[in-house]
């Protein structure tokens, strides 16, 4: 029965995108008024741990579960679980591999705590779980065997993140097509449970990254910003039933689609990001980190070259929180570590004001509950570190 309702969803879907892709969005603008400040989110920093190479870690129910990987080849990898005062409760060594108890990569995006408190684990193939008080891997369900079309049309991808949100059983996030690096199309999409009633409600596409386009044989630009540029950004206001996405960092819109897939609108934000300054600093930590990964003999044949755009993006990432949607922009203090936040009413997109949030300068976040997590790449002397710090986000 599942499977004919997936097949069935899926064969309407082309007939759906046909009719709406080239449909006329409706065009709304947001406004801002200069000094009106939003002072009701406190993000107050209640776990800080680093690593020296790569892995992650979420809050959940139990502690702070983080994923440690043991030296640069990502062979050997311990997790471990925490209280929230930094104390290691529990730590289990492993080795990675392909098997169902088994994971071989540790991509800090493709972890997320569910609703029932365990850690789920988004490989390209297969969804598996990891038990916070086990801390033992579990394979839940191989995508090709319940989504109809999974690894012919679209995928979890491997270009860039993409969020994901659940709430009540229902889950919305986004897959990338099979061709995503020809044609740069991501889908959203909305399943129940274990991809139930799978459906996709939009199409949408990115912007072909400057870097790639300019690169030439035997030399690649470096370009700090090549993954926010490529990451599906979304978040969902379950109130209402609609899904926030930003198609293009570098313009200042973004765009909506209800739950149901057929009321599209976009949304013109009145800022300036010629405006918005960059930071060199940050720029040159991550260029010069990245070539500390890469093969010596790869280096001889081929020049790395960084690649100083002349303003920062315009926008940077977006949630919605209860009854506010929260546009983090790309005007940056950049030693402080904080991006401008522009807050709107919902659902009637009033501006409420402007206030600035710790976001990392791995461009990275994840949001779970009431936490906010950031991941930033700091220099030490032996090497280059990845801080992991969570935000509990408190209302006054």
């Amino acid at each position: 029965m599942r499977k004919a309702a997936l097949t069935l969803s899926l064969l309407i879907f082309p007939l759906f995108f046909l009719l709406s892709y080239g449909k006329s969005i409706k065009t709304l603008k947001l406004s801002i008024e200069e000094g009106k400040s939003f002072e009701k989110f406190n993000f107050k920093k209640t776990w800080e741990m680093s690593f020296f190479s790569g892995g992650w870690c979420l809050p959940c129910p139990q502690g702070i579960v983080c994923d440690e990987v043991l030296g640069r080849t990502g062979k050997e990898f311990k997790f471990k679980l925490y209280d929230y005062s930094g104390k290691l409760i529990k730590e289990r060594k492993m080795v990675g591999g392909k098997g169902p108890d088994e994971i071989d990569f540790h991509g800090w995006d493709a972890f997320r705590v569910s609703s029932s408190g365990k850690v789920f684990v988004y490989d390209s193939t297969y969804l598996k779980v990891i038990d916070p008080e086990t801390l033992k891997i579990e394979t839940i369900v191989k995508y090709s065997n319940v989504i109809e079309g999974y690894g012919n049309k679209y995928t979890f991808g491997s270009h860039g993140h993409t969020s994901l949100e659940e709430k009540d059983d229902r889950t919305v996030t986004s897959f990338e097509s099979t061709a995503f690096y020809e044609d740069l199309t991501y889908y959203i999409v909305t399943y129940n449970g274990v991809f139930e009633n799978f459906s996709v409600i939009a199409a949408a596409k990115k912007e072909r990254p400057l870097s790639w386009a300019i690169s030439r044989k035997r030399q690649i630009y470096v370009d700090y910003y090549q993954n926010l540029r490529l990451n599906r950004i979304l978040s969902v206001d379950w109130k209402r039933g609609v899904v926030y996405h930003i198609p293009d960092i570098e313009k200042p819109a973004i765009e909506s689609v209800d739950l149901g897939g057929k009321q599209k609108e976009k949304y013109l934000i009145d800022i300036n990001p010629d405006k918005f300054k960059i930071g060199r600093e940050d720029f040159e930590l991550k260029y010069k980190s990245d070539l500390s990964q890469e093969d010596p003999a790869l280096k001889n044949l081929i020049k790395f070259i960084l690649y100083i755009p002349p303003h920062a993006p315009a926008l940077m990432g977006l949630k919605v929180r209860g009854d506010w949607l929260m546009i983090i922009t790309g005007n940056r203090n950049w030693k402080k570590g904080e991006n401008e936040v522009l807050v709107y009413r919902l659902p009637s997109l009033s501006y409420e004001g402007s206030f600035f949030m710790p976001f990392p300068n791995q461009l990275r976040t994840i949001w779970y509950d009431d936490y906010y997590i950031i991941r930033n790449l700091i220099e030490k002397e032996d090497g280059y570190y990845f801080s992991h710090e969570i935000y509990k986000v408190v209302e006054k």
